[in-house]
């Protein structure tokens, strides 16, 4: 486990007024042991009792 900071910023483009983009590292030993590379880097994210989970999305 590890400890991040969310970064809050405006969103841009046509977002409303008021939006809000919000971001968060990910350590690359995690990104790597998930099996995101370059070119298949599409993840599945969820929220299940307060955790939010993320997922290598599995290509069929």
């Amino acid at each position: 486990m590890v400890e991040r900071n969310i970064i809050m910023g405006k969103a841009g483009g046509t977002a409303g007024k008021n939006s809000v983009n919000y971001k968060i590292s990910l350590p690359a030993e995690m990104v790597k042991e998930l099996g995101v590379t370059q070119e298949d880097k599409t993840v599945l994210v969820s929220f299940d009792n307060g955790k939010i989970i993320i997922e290598k999305k599995i290509n069929t």
